[in-house]
């Protein structure tokens, strides 16, 4: 269970009357009140500036006593691809507060979007290798020479380095914590139309994968429900 003082601790009683009906605002309203000091470190907050709310999300959810079923519900909300935890954009920024939606911003498109960049350009490069039958390969490394016109080796090294890091024990958040590293080099070293063009793919490919996540999402329910009625007509 995480370890929460006592501030935090009264923040998540206040709303800790958690049913399968008010679940989303009232986490939502808890990561809202919640008080992040950019003088600390926490893994839910990249760089000091990225704010993953997931992540915290979790936490709490860990530390919330439910049953069972609400808390696979919980986990359901938070891990299903959404943009704004299911609200409206207003709605979201209204519960979490101006500050944490810049924050999430900042996550959004430092690590989500330059992550769906990344997938774009491996999704593009691959294409290309098919048109030329496959007698010229790609690799990995052919993927971050584009974005970042240096190869993935220099840049790992050079985070490594930077943050004093083992390359042999590197977590996820360290992975993260490089994917944003990655963004801020490439928003510092990229002209403005490249900068965009780039933003335009990586947004592109959400888009899309969220178009197909969310088809097939339909498609399970459909499923479930038809054996539900199934069953029920064979009762």
């Amino acid at each position: 269970m995480p370890i929460f003082n006592k501030e935090e601790i009264k923040i998540i009683e206040s709303f800790s009357d958690i049913n399968k009906e008010n679940f989303r605002t009232n986490i939502l309203s808890i990561i809202g009140n919640w008080k992040i000091s950019n003088l600390n470190s926490y893994d839910y907050l990249l760089m000091k500036e990225a704010f993953n709310w997931r992540r915290l999300a979790i936490k709490i959810i860990d530390y919330v006593e439910c049953d069972k079923k609400l808390y696979s519900k919980l986990l359901d909300w938070i891990f299903t691809p959404h943009l704004y935890a299911t609200f409206s954009e207003n709605g979201f920024r209204e519960l979490i507060g101006y500050e944490k939606y810049n924050a999430h911003l900042s996550y959004f498109y430092g690590v989500t979007i330059e992550r769906c960049l990344i997938s774009y350009t491996e999704e593009e490069l691959f294409k290309r290798q098919i048109s030329y039958g496959n007698f010229v390969r790609y690799t990995p490394e052919d993927v971050y020479s584009k974005i970042y016109n240096i190869s993935y080796n220099e840049l790992i090294e050079e985070f490594l380095s930077k943050y004093n890091l083992n390359p042999n024990s590197l977590t996820e958040i360290e992975f993260e914590n490089f994917t944003y590293w990655c963004f801020k080099k490439r928003v510092e070293n990229s002209e403005p139309s490249k900068l965009a063009s780039d933003t335009k793919k990586g947004t592109m490919f959400l888009y899309k994968f969220l178009e197909s996540e969310n088809k097939r999402l339909n498609s399970t329910e459909k499923i479930e429900d038809n054996r539900k009625k199934k069953v029920d007509f064979a009762f």
